[in-house]
C-alpha cells in the first residue's frame, strides 16, 4: 500500500493506508525488532532446513518478522471492528516495536461493550495459533513452510495466552476492568483493580522468567534476561499509567464548569473600551466581608451581532489604553478569540472534559439560558483535576 505523510501526531510513522475508513500506521521502530527478530529466527531456520544458505535463512526470518506483525495488524483490526459495532468509532491503528494499539474517538460506555471490544484481540491470536498449527500439520514442505507455520502457531499462541492475564494494560486487564466495572458499578475502581493486578503480572514476568530459573540452579539466558526486562517493565509502566487514570477520573468527577467558571458581561463587538469598562464597574462584586479579599472583576466577552460569543477582551490591553482613548477604541482590537464550543454551567466530570477535548482551547465561554454567564479557563480545569 502507498506511504503518505503521518500528522503530527503520528510523527516517525508510515501510513500505511486505511481500513474502513481507519487508517493504520507503522512506526519507524517496528524495522527495529524486525531485524531482531531476524537475527533470532535466522540460525534456527539454518539448523532446521539442510542445505539453506544463511543468508537465505535471515531472509526468512524477516518474512517470519513481516507475518508476525500481519498477527499483530489482525489482533489490533478485530478491536476496530468490535469497537465500531458497539458505537466506538476507531480514529486509527498503529503498530510499532512492542505490537500496536487501537485509539477510539472517546471512551467506551459500558463494561459490557468494553468487555467485547477487549476481549476479541486474544480471540484472534488463539484463532490464528489454531489455524496456522493445523496447516502446519498438513504442510507437504517439511522445511520452511512448515517451519514458519509452526512458529506462528506458537508465537500466537503465546500473545494469546499473554495478552488474556488478567491485569492492565493487557485486554485480560481491559476484560477484568469491565466486570469489576460491572460488579461495583464504579469504572475508577474496575481500573484500579485491574492496574494493580497488572504491576502484578509485571512482577511475575520477571519472577517466572529469571529469579525462579536461578533459584532453581539454572542460569537464563541473556535473551531471555532481556526479553523478560522489557515485557515487564511495559506492563508495569501502563499498568501504573491506568492507575494514574483512573485517579485523574476519580478527581474529574467533582469537576463543574459553573464552579470553576470566572463571571462574565457581554458587549457587542462595535463597544469601545470605555463601554467595556462601564459594563464591568455596574456589576463589579463587593468586597468579601471581614475578608478583605476582592473577588475577580468579571471578563468581558465580545458578541456577534447574532448575540453569539466570539471573543474576550483581554485585561491588559484593555486597561493599557489611555483614559481620553477609551471611547475612540473598540473592544476587538484588544481581545482575543474564542472557539465556537459553548459550555454548561453544569457541564462536569468526564462529559465536561470530553467535551473540552473535542475542540482544544486555552478558554471556552459558558452559557446559561441563552445568556454568557462566565469564561472557563482550561488551566482552571487542569489544575481542579490535578490537585493542583
Amino acid at each position: 500500500m502507498a506511504q503518505t505523510q503521518a500528522p503530527p501526531e503520528h510523527a516517525g510513522s508510515f501510513r500505511l493506508g486505511s481500513v474502513a475508513g481507519t487508517p493504520v500506521y507503522l512506526r519507524r521502530s517496528w524495522f527495529f525488532i524486525a531485524v531482531v527478530i531476524a537475527f533470532l529466527v535466522g540460525p534456527q531456520v539454518a539448523s532446521y532446513v539442510d542445505g539453506i544458505a544463511s543468508s537465505a535463512a535471515y531472509l526468512v526470518g524477516l518474512g517470519f518478522a513481516a507475518l508476525l506483525l500481519g498477527s499483530v495488524f489482525l489482533h489490533e483490526l478485530a478491536h476496530a471492528v468490535a469497537a465500531r459495532a458497539v458505537g466506538t468509532p476507531p480514529t486509527d491503528i498503529v503498530l510499532d516495536l512492542w505490537g500496536g494499539h487501537t485509539a477510539f474517538s472517546e471512551e467506551i460506555r459500558t463494561p459490557g461493550r468494553s468487555i467485547l471490544v477487549a476481549g476479541v484481540g486474544p480471540l484472534t491470536n488463539g484463532a490464528l495459533a489454531v489455524v496456522c498449527g493445523l496447516l502446519a500439520t498438513v504442510a507437504t514442505d517439511g522445511g520452511v513452510v512448515r517451519g514458519i507455520l509452526l512458529m506462528l502457531a506458537y508465537t500466537n499462541g503465546f500473545v494469546a495466552v499473554l495478552n488474556a492475564l488478567p491485569g492492565l494494560p493487557l485486554d485480560g486487564g481491559r476484560v477484568l476492568e469491565g466486570i469489576v466495572w460491572a460488579v461495583s458499578r464504579s469504572r475508577t475502581t474496575g481500573t484500579v483493580v485491574a492496574g494493580r493486578i497488572g504491576q502484578g503480572v509485571a512482577v511475575l514476568v520477571v519472577v517466572w522468567f529469571v529469579v525462579r530459573p536461578l533459584a532453581q540452579g539454572y542460569q537464563p539466558g541473556v535473551i531471555t534476561v532481556l526479553w523478560s526486562a522489557a515485557i515487564g517493565w511495559m506492563l508495569w509502566r501502563g499498568a501504573t499509567g491506568s492507575i494514574r487514570y483512573a485517579r485523574f477520573r476519580r478527581a474529574a468527577q467533582d469537576v463543574v464548569a459553573g464552579r470553576l467558571m470566572r463571571p462574565a458581561v457581554t458587549v457587542s463587538g462595535a463597544a469601545s473600551v470605555a463601554d467595556a469598562r462601564a459594563a464591568v464597574h455596574a456589576v463589579r462584586p463587593p468586597r468579601a466581608p471581614g475578608t478583605g479579599v476582592v473577588p475577580p472583576e468579571p471578563l468581558v466577552v465580545v458578541l456577534d451581532g447574532y448575540g453569539n460569543p466570539v471573543g474576550i477582551v483581554d485585561e491588559a490591553a484593555a486597561a493599557a489604553v489611555p483614559p481620553e482613548r477609551a471611547g475612540l477604541v473598540q473592544v476587538a482590537s484588544v481581545g482575543r478569540g474564542l472557539p465556537p464550543l459553548v459550555l454548561s454551567p453544569h457541564l462536569s466530570g468526564e462529559d465536561l472534559l470530553a467535551r473540552l477535548r473535542e475542540t482544544p482551547a486555552a478558554e471556552y465561554a459558558v452559557v446559561d439560558g441563552g445568556r454568557v454567564v462566565g469564561v472557563l479557563d482550561w488551566r482552571t480545569v487542569a489544575a481542579a483535576v490535578g490537585g493542583g
